[in-house]
């Protein structure tokens, strides 16, 4: 019959037999659906195929007393059913001669009522759960500090001005072989996460610009180049608010290249604040 204090099997089909008959349901209902351990075939299909539409009801109705259970409304959920099927026809088995002829109802309803009332004392159909619970509305995740720097570093790399290897080398009319090189050199800046591959700045596009980035790149050799990029951005009193990228000439261009190159060193001694300018 199943294991310790489980059924499984045959149990589950006589704990459900034993319940339907207790509900109230007519023994000959009960017994057709055990109509596959008959080992009369004929008889096994036509016991079957005659009370198809009481197994619907049967099994409606022990559905709808779960969701009843599942509700904690106990009393309706466990009470003996006079059977009362609205709009289902009584079989020729079932049926009296001298019984009238009833319409036959759109859609069968089952009530389930207490014996000798006349009112039915809830319906089931009501009570229903739907089949697939409510999904629960998930709580939005709030991101934590070093999720918030990795999303503005991950912004900060894919900012326009920083090209992928293959079109800045379009953009300087080079091949990306030869930009590749430049980079190994040291004399490009060219930042890198993870493996989203390499992004050269714009800047190297411009003769000044790209002069400044050099001079700074060889006297900061062994430096992140992600502090590289910040220096270049900061705005520093020494140059009026600005930064060294900003109003470059070829006048000033040392003063901004000690600027930039000082500052990438004091960098080295403090934590990097990614994606912070």
């Amino acid at each position: 019959m199943g294991y310790q204090e489980r059924l499984t099997g045959h149990g589950i089909r006589g704990t459900m037999s034993t319940a339907l008959n207790e509900i109230g349901y007519p023994k000959v209902w009960v017994d057709a659906q055990l109509s596959h351990v008959d080992p009369n075939k004929v008889s096994a299909t036509y016991n079957h195929a005659a009370y198809v539409e009481q197994c619907r009801r049967m099994m409606q109705d022990w559905a709808d007393r779960l969701d009843l259970f599942a509700q904690n409304q106990v009393e309706a959920a466990s009470m003996p059913l006079t059977v009362h099927l609205e709009g289902v026809p009584a079989f020729p088995s079932e049926q009296t001669a001298s019984a009238p002829s009833t319409p036959v109802a759109a859609s069968p309803s089952l009530l389930v009522t207490k014996p000798g009332d006349a009112m039915p004392l809830v319906s089931a159909a009501a009570h229903r759960l739907p089949a697939v619970p409510p999904q629960r509305s998930a709580a939005p995740l709030v991101p934590s500090d070093i999720q918030r720097e990795r999303m503005d570093l991950f912004d900060v790399f894919e900012a326009p001005h920083n090209l992928p290897v293959a079109a800045f080398a379009k953009m300087a009319g080079k091949s990306r072989r030869w930009i590749s090189y430049e980079i190994q050199a040291g004399n490009l800046l060219a930042l890198n996460v993870g493996n989203r591959g390499q992004r050269v700045p714009d800047w190297h596009l411009d003769p000044l610009k790209h002069e400044l980035i050099q001079s700074v790149l060889k006297l900061t050799r062994g430096a992140d180049p992600w502090q590289i990029y910040h220096a270049l951005l900061q705005p520093r009193l020494v140059l009026r608010g600005h930064s060294a990228l900003e109003g470059v000439t070829a006048s000033n261009l040392d003063k901004r290249v000690m600027a930039v190159s000082t500052a990438v060193k004091e960098s080295e001694w403090t934590p990097l604040r990614v994606g912070v300018v």
